[in-house]
Order: C-alpha cells, then sequence, then structure tokens
C-alpha cells in the first residue's frame, strides 16, 4: 500500500512544495485538491498539466486522485454537474491518476 497524503491539508501549497514535502517525507503519493484557488485546477491548459505530471515523476510521487467540489446529488438540472465532472475526469486522466474525489451534495 502507498502512503500518500492530500493536499487539503497544505491550502495553496505550490507543486514543487508538495513533491519536496511528499518526498522528503517518504510518501509516494497525493491526492491533489483541484479548486480554482490552488495550483493544480480544471482549467489548467495542457502544457500546465504536462509540467505538474513531469514535477510529480522526477521525484518519484505519484498522483493518486483529484479532489473536486462537484455535488454529484445536488438538486436540480444535471448538465452543470455532469459538466463539472467530466472536467474533474480529463484532468485526473491528463495527470495519470487513477481516482476522482467528489462530495455527494444532496439536499437537507
Amino acid at each position: 500500500m502507498k502512503l500518500a497524503f492530500s493536499t487539503l491539508g497544505v491550502p495553496g501549497m505550490p507543486v514543487a512544495d508538495v513533491v519536496r514535502l511528499a518526498a522528503g517525507h517518504g510518501y509516494q503519493g497525493v491526492e491533489l485538491r483541484a479548486h480554482p484557488e490552488e495550483p493544480v485546477h480544471p482549467g489548467l491548459s495542457a502544457s500546465e498539466r504536462a509540467a505538474v505530471v513531469q514535477e510529480f515523476k522526477e521525484n518519484g510521487i505519484e498522483i493518486l486522485t483529484v479532489a473536486g467540489y462537484v455535488r454529484a446529488a445536488a438538486e436540480g438540472d444535471d448538465a452543470p454537474v455532469l459538466a463539472e465532472l467530466a472536467e474533474l475526469v480529463d484532468l485526473a486522466h491528463d495527470l495519470g491518476a487513477q481516482n476522482v474525489r467528489v462530495f455527494p451534495g444532496g439536499g437537507g
């Protein structure tokens, strides 16, 4: 089993610092919080995504999961939810992550 941590615990930390933290403490993987306030988010270009992958790969750290804020069971129209989920899945694919984590976000 891989030892990993989530960047939920280090909000806003630059990618290079996340990599150094992981490598310096013996982690093999990370879950990346994907939010517009974070260095990694669905709005990254293809070249920016490739640079993130390279940074982690060079240091032997695997990107395991992309954690997003899609409210999968939110009330209302499904189209915006599915579009946001598709963006996260595309980001995870481009980063080589095998998992996407979302919140249920159902009603009260």
